[in-house]
C-alpha cells in the first residue's frame, strides 16, 4: 500500500511481473489497459491475471488465438465462461456465434461451468476432429454435450459415407449414358438408390446426377423414336403383304409394283434385314402375277359369269364346274376360286331348296293323310262310323297331292274303306233293331203300375236314347216313329193326371195360407191395441200360430211358394213380436241392473250391512221377476248369474279371516327366509363382489318387507346377526387379498430395482428382459391402474439398455427420484407414526412441515398412503437395505390398518 502511495508509476506498468499482476486487479474489466496487457505483455502469469480479469468476451477470444501459452488460455477459457454466464436467452447464443475458433469453443464446452454454456458452445462446434475430442471429454462430465457431440460425429459419418455412394453412384450413371443395350432397368435401380441417399442439400452432386439424368432421358427419348418409327414400318409393311396376299388384278400390277420400290427404300433406310427378305419375296410373286395376266383374265370372265348366273333365279349352271376344272390350276387363285366356289354354291342351294320344297309338299300330304288314315282306324275301333266317313273322304282328296304312297299304305286305306261299307250296313240294321225294341219297351211300360215319379222318370229315359240314336243314324221310317211317340205318351198318361192333381192340392194350401196369413195380421193388431197389454196371453198366441203354420193341416207347397208365405206371415206377426221381445229387453234390462247392483256389493262383501243388502236384492228379483216374466231359458241364465253374485257375497266375508291368518304365516315365512338367505351367504365362498350385491338385495328386501308390516323381534336379531357375520367375513378376505398385492407390489420393485442397479453400473451390466419378465410374470397380478405404472417403469429401465441416450435418461431419472423417494418413505413414517433413521431427522421435519403447510392452505395433502408407497415403488432408484427394511414395515402397518 505504501509502495501504491510513494510510486508513481502505475502498477500494471512495473517492471515486475509480480507488481504488474497486483496492478491488473485495479483496473476496470473493460479498460484499454487491461487489453493491451492481455495482447502484449511479456508476463504469461501477467496475461494470465488480465485474462481473468478482463470482460470484454471478443478480446478473450481473440486473445485465445493469438496467445499458446496454456496457462493464459485455460484462464481465458474461465473468464469467458463467466462472461458468458452473465448472458442468457438469444443474446448468449449470438455471443456463441462470434466466437470462431473450434478449440476454444470446445474449451468451453468442456470446461464452463453452467450447462446452457457448455451446451450453446456444443452447439457451435462442427469440426469432425473437434467433435470427437469434445465426445471422448464429456462422456463423463455432461451427457447432454456427449450426446450431441456424438449424433454429429454420427452424421458427419454418415454424409462421408453417403458422398462416397453418390459418387459411385454418378459414376455409374455417367457410364450409362454412352453403354449399349437396354439400360432402362438399371437406370431405374440408381435412381432407387440415389433417392435413398437424400443428399439435396449437396448441390453440386445434385448438379451431376440432374446432368447425368437429362443424357440418360435424350437417349431414351431417341430410342423410343426409332422404336415408334421401326414399329410403323413394321405394321405398314405387315398390312401391305395382307393385303395383297392373291391374285391381284392385271391392272393393279403396275401400282403395286411402285409402292414395293418405296418400301424397299423405305427398309433400307432403317437397315431392316428381314422387311429386305419379304419384299423380295413379294417382289417375285408380282413378277409371276404378270406373266400369268391373260390367263388370269380368263379365269376372272368365268367367274364373273357364275356370279351373273348366282344372282338370277334360275336352277342352271350352265356347265360352270366343268369349265372351270379345264383352266390351268396357276390361274385359279385363291379369291378366284372362292368367288366361284361362293357363286356355284348360291345356284346348287337354289336347285336344292326347290328340290326340297316339293318334296315337303308331298311328305306334308303324307303325313296328314296318315294321321287321316289312323284316325279313320281309331274311329271304325271305336264304333264311330261318321267320324270314320270323314275321315276316309278327306283320305281320298290327299291320294292326289301326296305322290306315290308305300304299298303297305295303300293296303291299310282299302281295308279302312271295306271295313266302312260293311259297318255301315250292319249299323244300319242295329238301329232298327234298336228302335223297334224301344218302341216294345214303351208298350210294355204303358201295363206296369209304378209310382208317378218313376214313371216319368222311365219315359223320360226311353226318349233320351231315342235321341242317341238319331245322334248315330237319322234316317228313320216316320212310321216307327209315330208308334214309339205314341206309346211313350200312353205310358205318361198316369203320371201326367197324378201331377194334375198335386198342382191342385198346392193351389188349395197357397189359398189356405193366405187366409191364415191374413186371420193372424188382424188377430196380432187387435192384441198390440189391447190395453192393458197381456203379454202372456201374446206369447201364448204367437206359439199356437206358429205349431198351426208348421204342423197343423194347411197342406204342404211348393218350396219357392213355402219361403214367400213364411216371410209374409212372420211380417203379418212382427208388431206382436215386437211388442213381446220390447217388454222381454224391458225386463231383461232390470234383471241386469240387479245384477250389477249384486256383483258391485261383492266389493264390499266385508262392509258390516252387505248381507242385509243382499237379501234385500234377492227380494226385488222376486217382485221383479213376477211382473215382468221373461222366457224360460233367459230366465234361468240370468238367475243363475244373480245367485252367484249373491253367494259370492256371503263367501267373501267367510274367505276374510283365512286370508289374514294365511297372509301372516306368508309374511313370517319370508322374513325366515331372508334370514336363512343370510346366514348361508356368510358361509359361502363367491366372489367379494358378487356377497356384497347380494347382502344389499337382502337388506333392500329386508327394508321393503320391514316397511309393509312389523318384524318379530327373533327374527330382526337373527338378521342382524347373520348381516354382522357377513361382512365380518368379507373383512377377513379383503385384508388377506391387501396383503398379498402388497407383497406383489414390494416384489415387481425389486425386480425393477434390480434393472436399474444393473443399468448403473460402469460400464452396465447386461440383464436377461425375458426371465426378467417371466419372473413379472409369476408374481401375482396387481389393480389395474398399480399394474399400469409398475409395468411402465419396468419397460422404461428395460429399453434403456437398448440405447445410449435412453441410458442417460433413466441414470437422470434415477439420480431425480432419490430425493422424492426419501421423502416418500418418510411422509409414509409420518402418515404411519412409525420411527425414522436418527440421520433424517432434519429431513423427516421439513416433510412434516410441508404437509402442515399444504393443510393449513386447504390443499390436497399428497393422497392417500397407498398412493404414496405406490409413487415410490413407481420411482427409478435403487433402495438401500435399510430403506427396504422401513418399506416391510410400512406396508405391515398398512395391513394393520387395512
Amino acid at each position: 500500500m505504501l509502495n501504491k502511495i510513494l510510486s508513481r508509476t502505475p502498477l500494471h506498468e512495473h517492471a515486475d511481473p509480480a507488481q504488474r499482476v497486483l496492478g491488473v486487479a485495479e483496473l476496470p474489466p473493460e479498460s484499454a489497459e487491461l487489453l493491451n496487457l492481455l495482447r502484449a505483455d511479456p508476463a504469461p502469469e501477467v496475461r494470465a491475471a488480465a485474462a481473468r480479469r478482463c470482460g470484454d468476451g471478443a478480446a478473450l477470444a481473440a486473445g485465445w488465438q493469438a496467445d499458446r501459452e496454456p496457462q493464459v488460455r485455460e484462464a481465458i477459457v474461465e473468464s469467458l465462461g463467466r462472461w458468458l454466464d452473465r448472458v442468457d436467452g438469444e443474446a448468449l447464443r449470438a455471443a456463441v456465434e462470434g466466437i470462431g475458433g473450434q478449440e476454444l469453443l470446445v474449451e468451453l464446452a468442456l470446461g464452463a461451468a453452467h450447462a446452457p454454456v457448455r451446451m450453446a458452445a456444443a452447439e457451435r462446434v462442427s469440426d469432425e476432429g473437434a467433435l470427437r475430442r469434445l465426445a471422448d471429454g464429456a462422456k463423463d462430465k455432461d451427457r447432454g454435450v456427449a450426446r450431441l457431440a456424438k449424433q454429429r460425429v454420427d452424421a458427419i459419418e454418415r454424409r462421408a459415407t453417403q458422398a462416397g455412394q453418390a459418387d459411385v453412384l454418378l459414376a455409374q450413371a455417367e457410364a450409362l449414358v454412352g453403354q449399349p443395350g437396354a439400360v432402362v432397368m438399371a437406370a431405374v435401380e440408381l435412381e432407387r438408390r440415389w433417392k435413398a441417399l437424400q443428399l439435396n442439400d449437396d448441390a453440386g452432386r445434385q448438379a451431376r446426377w440432374d446432368a447425368a439424368g437429362a443424357a440418360l432421358q435424350a437417349r431414351f427419348e431417341r430410342e423410343r423414336e426409332e422404336q415408334r418409327a421401326r414399329a410403323a414400318f413394321e405394321q405398314k409393311l405387315a398390312q401391305w403383304l395382307a393385303g395383297h396376299s392373291a391374285t391381284p388384278h392385271a391392272d393393279a400390277l403396275p401400282q403395286l409394283r411402285a409402292e414395293l420400290e418405296a418400301l424397299r427404300a423405305q427398309a433400307q433406310e432403317l437397315n431392316d434385314t428381314g422387311a429386305l427378305a419379304k419384299l423380295a419375296q413379294a417382289e417375285a410373286s408380282i413378277a409371276a402375277w404378270e406373266q400369268a395376266a391373260p390367263a388370269l383374265a380368263a379365269a376372272e370372265a368365268l367367274v364373273e359369269e357364275a356370279e351373273r348366273l348366282a344372282a338370277d333365279t334360275g336352277i342352271d349352271n350352265a356347265q360352270l364346274p366343268l369349265r372351270w376344272q379345264a383352266l390351268d390350276l396357276a390361274v385359279r387363285t385363291p379369291d378366284l376360286t372362292r368367288r366361284f366356289e361362293a357363286a356355284i354354291m348360291v345356284i346348287e342351294s337354289r336347285r336344292l331348296a326347290q328340290m326340297r320344297a316339293t318334296q315337303q309338299e308331298e311328305s306334308a300330304a303324307r303325313h296328314q293323310l296318315h294321321s287321316l288314315l289312323h284316325e279313320a282306324e281309331l274311329a271304325l275301333a271305336a264304333g264311330q262310323v261318321q267320324a270314320a266317313r270323314a275321315a276316309a273322304d278327306q283320305t281320298r282328296a290327299l291320294k292326289a297331292v301326296a305322290g306315290s304312297l308305300p304299298k303297305p299304305t295303300i293296303q291299310r286305306l282299302s281295308r279302312v274303306v271295306q271295313q266302312l261299307g260293311e259297318l255301315e250296313r250292319w249299323m244300319s240294321f242295329g238301329q232298327h233293331n234298336a228302335r223297334v225294341q224301344l218302341c216294345e219297351r214303351a208298350e210294355a211300360l204303358a201295363g206296369e203300375t209304378q209310382p208317378p215319379a218313376q214313371l216319368a222318370k222311365e219315359v223320360q229315359k226311353l226318349r233320351a236314347e231315342w235321341k242317341a240314336l238319331d245322334e248315330q243314324h237319322a234316317g228313320v221310317p216316320k212310321s216307327l216313329w209315330e208308334r214309339f211317340d205314341g206309346a211313350c205318351e200312353k205310358a205318361y198318361a198316369p203320371a201326367a193326371r197324378h201331377f194334375a192333381e198335386l198342382h191342385a192340392s198346392r193351389k188349395q194350401a197357397r189359398k189356405q195360407r193366405e187366409e191364415f196369413i191374413a186371420a193372424a195380421a188382424q188377430k196380432a193388431s187387435e192384441l198390440a191395441a189391447a190395453e192393458p197389454r197381456d203379454l202372456k196371453a201374446i206369447e201364448h198366441w204367437l206359439r199356437e200360430a206358429d205349431q198351426a203354420w208348421h204342423h197343423g193341416e194347411l197342406g204342404s207347397v211348393e218350396p219357392d211358394a213355402w219361403k214367400k208365405l213364411d216371410a209374409k206371415l212372420k211380417q203379418a206377426v212382427s208388431p206382436a213380436r215386437e211388442l213381446l221381445g220390447q217388454a222381454r229387453g224391458e225386463a231383461k234390462s232390470g234383471r241386469l241392473a240387479l245384477i250389477a247392483e249384486a256383483e258391485a256389493l261383492v266389493a264390499k262383501a266385508q262392509e258390516r250391512d252387505a248381507p242385509a243388502q243382499a237379501r234385500a236384492l234377492q227380494a226385488r228379483w222376486t217382485e221383479h221377476a213376477k211382473s215382468h216374466p221373461l222366457a224360460g231359458r233367459d230366465e234361468r241364465t240370468l238367475w243363475e248369474r244373480f245367485r252367484a253374485a249373491c253367494n259370492a257375497v256371503f263367501e267373501a266375508r267367510d274367505s276374510q279371516r283365512k286370508e289374514v291368518d294365511s297372509r301372516k304365516r306368508e309374511q313370517r315365512r319370508a322374513f325366515e327366509e331372508l334370514c336363512e338367505q343370510a346366514e348361508r351367504l356368510s358361509n359361502g365362498e363367491g366372489e367379494d363382489d358378487e356377497v356384497r350385491r347380494q347382502l344389499r338385495e337382502l337388506q333392500q328386501k329386508w327394508r321393503d318387507a320391514a316397511a309393509a308390516q312389523p318384524v318379530p323381534p327373533a327374527l330382526d336379531s337373527r338378521f342382524r346377526a347373520a348381516r354382522s357375520a357377513v361382512e365380518a367375513a368379507l373383512g377377513a378376505r379383503r385384508r388377506g387379498e391387501e396383503a398379498l398385492v402388497w407383497q406383489a407390489l414390494l416384489a415387481k420393485a425389486a425386480l425393477c430395482e434390480e434393472a436399474d442397479a444393473a443399468l448403473m453400473a460402469e460400464p452396465p451390466v447386461a440383464v436377461d428382459a425375458e426371465s426378467l419378465r417371466g419372473r413379472w410374470a409369476a408374481a401375482a397380478a396387481l389393480p389395474a391402474a398399480w399394474e399400469r405404472k409398475m409395468t411402465a417403469r419396468r419397460d422404461q429401465a428395460l429399453a434403456a439398455f437398448d440405447d445410449e441416450d435412453a441410458r442417460y435418461d433413466q441414470l437422470d431419472r434415477i439420480e431425480d427420484g432419490a430425493a422424492e423417494r426419501r421423502d416418500a418413505l418418510l411422509e409414509l413414517e409420518l402418515t404411519l407414526g412409525l420411527p425414522s433413521p436418527a440421520d433424517l431427522a432434519k429431513e423427516r421435519l421439513a416433510v412434516q412441515v410441508r404437509k402442515l403447510n399444504s393443510r393449513f392452505k386447504a390443499a390436497a395433502g399428497g393422497g392417500s398412503a397407498a398412493d404414496v408407497l405406490l409413487a415410490w415403488c413407481a420411482t427409478p432408484g435403487v433402495a438401500e437395505a435399510r430403506d427396504r427394511g422401513r418399506c416391510e414395515k410400512i406396508v405391515e402397518a398398512l395391513q394393520r390398518r387395512g
